[in-house]
C-alpha cells in the first residue's frame, strides 16, 4: 500500500489542477487574436520577431502578451522596449504603450534568446482593431 500512496497523491493532484484550470470563472476569455476579433500586425525588425502573442479580455481590461525572440545567435543593439498599439480601421492610433520585456538582455545563449512582455490597457477597443507590435527604443 505504501508504494501506491505517491501514485494516488499524484493522480489526485493532477485532477485538482485540471479541474481548477477549467473552472476559473473570473471572466477571462480566450485569445482574441485567434478567434478573429482583432488582427495582429508586426513591424519588421532584422534582429527580432514576435511569437505566441495573446490578447485576452479580463474584467473590462485587455492584456496583450507574448514573446520577443532573437532571429540569430547574437543580441547586439536590440531595442529595449516592445510597443503595443491599437490601430483603428482608418489607421489612427487609438491607444499605445511601451513595455519592457523580461529578461531585459537577449544575448543568444540558450535561456536568453527570448523575452516575455505584457501590456494591460484599461479600455477594450472595438472589434476589428489591429494590434501592432514593434521592438523600439
Amino acid at each position: 500500500m505504501k508504494q501506491h500512496v505517491g501514485s494516488v497523491f499524484y493522480a489526485l493532484l493532477c485532477v485538482v489542477a485540471l479541474t481548477g484550470c477549467a473552472t476559473t470563472g473570473n471572466g477571462v476569455t480566450g485569445n482574441l487574436l485567434s478567434n478573429g476579433q482583432y488582427r495582429k500586425q508586426t513591424v519588421a525588425n532584422p534582429k527580432t520577431y514576435f511569437r505566441r502573442v495573446w490578447a485576452v479580455e479580463d474584467n473590462g481590461e485587455i492584456r496583450v502578451s507574448g514573446y520577443l525572440r532573437l532571429k540569430g545567435i547574437h543580441g547586439f543593439n536590440i531595442p529595449d522596449y516592445v510597443e503595443v498599439a491599437f490601430i483603428d480601421g482608418e489607421g489612427n492610433i487609438v491607444d499605445a504603450k511601451k513595455v519592457v520585456y523580461y529578461p531585459g538582455s537577449l544575448y543568444g545563449r540558450k535561456n536568453h534568446r527570448e523575452g516575455r512582455f505584457s501590456a494591460t490597457f484599461a479600455q477594450v477597443p472595438p472589434a476589428g482593431t489591429t494590434i501592432r507590435l514593434d521592438n523600439v527604443n
